[in-house]
């Protein structure tokens, strides 16, 4: 896949940059049009623990419970969109957990869309489990098997139906943890800014190849392994760890890593813990996704509304699967993102 360098703003005036519209939406799975006028909410979850250990299990905490649950919850509220987003637990990088749980939850979102009119898709974010000390390109890893596997995982998605193929890479993640530890945002830029964006241009023209080969759309990518680090160890107004002054600095800087992604082939979204959205899309005119006040079952956020003044899909970040007054998890956060979306 080519690269294509930005070299110019896609905005000529930042009053033009709005929540649900972007310069280039993006079509997908069933129904769903991101960026074409509205936000849509993006509902992300992970399976209860021990699930993982039989494909079955895994298949059914996924599909028959957790999908459903969600395809239900947005018919009975009138949600007329929603997007799923399945975080790969690590164990999915093998085709017997993670092929049934694709293959089935593209099923059940067919089927809501033909039976209710549900807008709805998945966006499969396969996991980067490479390693620095043991190399992060191919053959250099004999111990693990990556990139190996991680391009795998990309198969196994695209080739079970999954919609939008996304994932949180790693690459610069060892400058990262020193520069963050140390205050070092020097150490910080060569890490992500420099080493971090060359790893994920390599990346991504091979993660574009293959969702183009089985027609998915290659979505996006994130730099959690980094700025995030620095975010959350900024804190709050009791943590002391780490400057928020510099916290700032690594998500601008983590902005030009997470840009190389759409560089090399990707058209969108990008991945909502990455906070840097704001910036890409004003470079690029892509979708973005972002998460705010309504992901407190993740983590604590300080950024509430104002991360939401131009994004795409609205995201819960994360929740674990389990029961609540209101039904269970995944229903009840999807229900504070979606009448978010909809206000």
């Amino acid at each position: 896949m080519s690269v294509t360098r930005y070299t110019k703003m896609a905005y000529d005036c930042a009053d033009d940059m709005v929540f649900g519209t972007a310069k280039s939406p993006v079509a997908y799975g069933f129904g769903l049009k991101i960026g074409a006028g509205h936000v849509i909410p993006e509902i992300n979850y992970a399976p209860r623990p021990g699930t993982e250990k039989d494909p079955e299990k895994l298949r059914k905490e996924y599909v028959d419970f957790i999908t459903k649950d969600i395809l239900d919850r947005a018919i009975t509220a009138g949600f007329p969109d929603v997007q799923l987003e399945t975080e790969w637990v690590s164990q999915m990088n093998q085709a017997k957990l993670s092929a049934p749980v694709v293959a089935g939850q593209q099923e059940m979102c067919e089927k809501y869309h033909e039976e209710y009119g549900l807008n709805c898709g998945t966006r499969q974010t396969v996991p980067d489990q490479r390693e620095a000390d043991h190399g992060l390109r191919s053959g250099m890893d004999s111990v693990h098997g990556y990139p190996e596997k991680l391009f795998e995982c990309c198969d196994i998605a695209c080739e079970n139906g999954c919609n939008n193929l996304s994932i949180e890479s790693v690459g610069g993640k060892e400058f990262a943890d020193y520069a963050v530890t140390n205050g070092d945002i020097v150490a910080f830029l060569f890490g992500v800014g420099y080493l971090g964006s060359i790893d994920m241009t390599w990346l991504w023209q091979q993660m574009s190849d293959i969702a183009r080969k089985n027609k998915c759309v290659a979505g996006g990518d994130t730099n959690c392994s980094g700025a995030n680090v620095s975010m959350f160890m900024a804190g709050g107004m009791m943590d002391q760890d780490v400057q928020r002054t510099f916290s700032a600095v690594t998500r601008a800087i983590s902005a030009a890593r997470t840009l190389c992604a759409w560089e090399a082939g990707a058209i969108g979204p990008d991945k909502d813990c990455g906070y840097e959205g704001v910036i890409v899309k004003a470079i690029a005119g892509k979708p973005t996704t972002q998460e705010g006040k309504n992901c407190q079952c993740a983590h604590c956020d300080l950024q509430g509304n104002l991360i939401a003044q131009c994004c795409d899909l609205w995201s819960n970040e994360s929740v674990e699967y389990h029961p609540e007054f209101g039904g269970t998890s995944v229903q009840c956060w999807l229900g504070t993102i979606g009448y978010e979306a909809s206000s």
